[in-house]
């Protein structure tokens, strides 16, 4: 408030409040101790620089009393180091002066960082309350560099939960697409990547092939051996899958032994070659559980979108036309590819 002139309290912020008086002159210690002791100070000292500057950062006072003009101090040099010293630049300093006219010294001093300073031969009310302010001064500041801490300490703990819901976000993300057992895309996501597909197709010249894929006989895989085999099984031919497919084409497990695979912009032949590897594959290379042999192979259903066409596609025409396909692979007893 504008006019506001109150008188600097004489009351001691804290009964253990710690002060540290440098001076090389034990004399000059004594008077500013005996000045102080009034206020219950925990008073320290140091009669040289070195001295000085290692009670400092051991004892983290809450002010340093510091004689500019003490030969054995270097004054001008300790009030720098504590400074630019992070665990005591933020601890105030009480320039002390021996000649009130000693303007440069005292600017200088400032200037280096001190935060206050008086001359001696001091007046014992004036030094208790320029101790005072400062004393509150370190008290908040610490304070805020409590606070400032805690919300740092915050704000890590909340950038470590944001990190692990990204993760967990990521995790469900692709928890919701693939399939648990194989790891394969599960059939809504295939669907609607390929509808995504679909929709960016219109009239151009883009060749779409879907293999559609059924193991022959997998109900008796599953009653002699049980499901545990079983699911091994599909897991081992999921991985035939990605052997002999591209890396960009979509691999989906479709069905309980349903498994279907979209390939884009290749002739028919060549997804043709893709899906008699994959039959060859799997019937060459039988499933080992323990010492039993387990022999499966698949019936394969082709189905293209060639490059030109009158009607524009849909998914669901393609998708039937690749089961009919299967179906009839099925019928002409398994373990062969139909084209439809």
């Amino acid at each position: 408030m504008t006019g506001d002139r109150r008188p600097l309290s004489l009351a001691p912020v804290t009964a253990m409040s710690r002060i540290l008086i440098v001076d090389d002159t034990q004399e000059h210690v004594a008077a500013a101790a005996s000045i102080l002791a009034k206020d219950n100070y925990e008073i320290l000292s140091a009669t040289s620089g070195p001295q000085a500057l290692e009670t400092a950062r051991r004892t983290r006072p809450d002010v340093v009393l510091l004689g500019i003009h003490a030969p054995l101090i270097e004054g001008f040099q300790v009030c720098q180091k504590l400074k630019s010293d992070p665990d005591t630049g933020h601890i105030p300093i009480l320039l002390v002066s021996a000649n009130s006219k000693d303007a440069d010294s005292v600017s200088h001093s400032l200037t280096l960082g001190g935060d206050d300073y008086i001359t001696r031969p001091f007046n014992s009310l004036e030094l208790r309350a320029r101790v005072n302010v400062l004393v509150r001064l370190k008290k908040h500041v610490d304070e805020l560099l409590e606070k400032n801490f805690e919300l740092e300490a915050a704000n890590h703990a909340l950038a470590s939960s944001i990190d692990r819901l990204t993760h967990a976000q990521k995790v469900l993300e692709q928890l919701a697409i693939t399939d648990p057992l194989t790891g394969l895309y599960n059939r809504r996501y295939f669907e609607e990547r390929m509808r995504e597909t679909f929709s960016l197709i219109g009239r151009q010249k883009v060749s779409i092939h879907l293999l559609m894929f059924d193991l022959d006989h997998f109900k008796q895989v599953n009653d002699r051996y049980g499901h545990s085999v079983g699911d091994a099984v599909l897991v081992h031919f999921s991985e035939i899958l990605r052997r002999c497919v591209r890396r960009h084409d979509v691999i989906s497990r479709f069905g309980g032994e349903e498994f279907i695979i979209a390939m884009l912009n290749i002739p028919l032949d060549q997804a043709e070659r893709a899906a008699e590897r994959i039959r060859k594959e799997i019937e060459s290379i039988p499933y080992k559980a323990g010492p039993e042999t387990i022999g499966v192979t698949t019936s394969v259903g082709l189905a293209s979108l060639p490059e030109n066409f009158d009607e524009p596609p849909t998914l669901e025409g393609l998708l039937k036309a690749a089961d009919d396909a299967l179906y009839s692979a099925k019928n002409q007893g398994r373990n062969r590819i139909v084209i439809a």
